[in-house]
């Protein structure tokens, strides 16, 4: 301001932001006006990060990066390849979520050998996280590779299989068991006695009996 006097503000707050106003006095008779646009941003904490590898083939390495600002506050976030901005990345391999904070990149083997750059940003601050992504497509480690999630997942399947085979088998056997138990036993037939013989004694009859 006018002969070096200025106005400095300590251990502001988000509630200090607003228009602050300077009345300058160069004359009895001339008065000048100013105002300033004084806007408070807290810092901008580290941002929360998370990749997922989707695929890794021989062809191909697919996985997405996440990058979300955390705090209070409004926040922008940016990419980068190495010096490449997101505008020189190339759509064609590279899809960006609407919100900025998700990066799906689909790259050949040899091409990961580069680091992404997140930026989370305001007027203020800013914070960077980095991703390398030949260690994380080296993770798949070969030609038709399951994310870690894919093998989670098939883990999963593989004990609901293997209960349900055996609660199967329990419950079969449980039914023949039950029907053995309900069925009546016969008593046992009485297995023939030896044959009884009898001597049979002939006789004559008496004489002069014609019967």
């Amino acid at each position: 301001l006018v002969n070096g006097t200025a106005l400095r503000l300590r251990g502001l707050q988000r509630g200090d932001s607003g228009v602050f106003g300077a009345r300058i006095k160069l004359q009895p008779a001339l008065v000048d006006d100013q105002s300033f646009n004084l806007s408070v941003y807290e810092a901008v904490p580290s941002p929360r990060t998370r990749s997922q590898l989707l695929a890794s083939t021989l062809e191909w390495c697919n996985l997405t990066l996440q990058c979300q600002g955390s705090g209070r506050g409004a926040v922008n976030v940016t990419w980068r390849r190495d010096s490449l901005t997101w505008g020189q990345l190339g759509p064609g391999r590279h899809q960006l979520s609407p919100d900025g904070t998700t990066l799906r990149v689909a790259l050949p083997p040899a091409a990961t050998n580069v680091t992404y750059a997140c930026t989370v940003s305001n007027p203020a601050d800013h914070k960077v996280a980095l991703f390398d992504l030949q260690s994380l497509c080296q993770g798949g480690g070969g030609p038709s590779a399951f994310s870690t999630s894919g093998y989670v997942v098939l883990s999963l399947i593989l004990v609901a299989v293997s209960l349900g085979g055996a609660f199967w088998c329990w419950r079969v056997n449980s039914e023949k068991a039950a029907e053995a138990a309900a069925t009546p036993t016969a008593p046992p037939e009485e297995s023939p006695g030896e044959p009884q013989f009898s001597d049979i004694v002939c006789r004559s009859p008496p004489e002069g009996n014609d019967q």
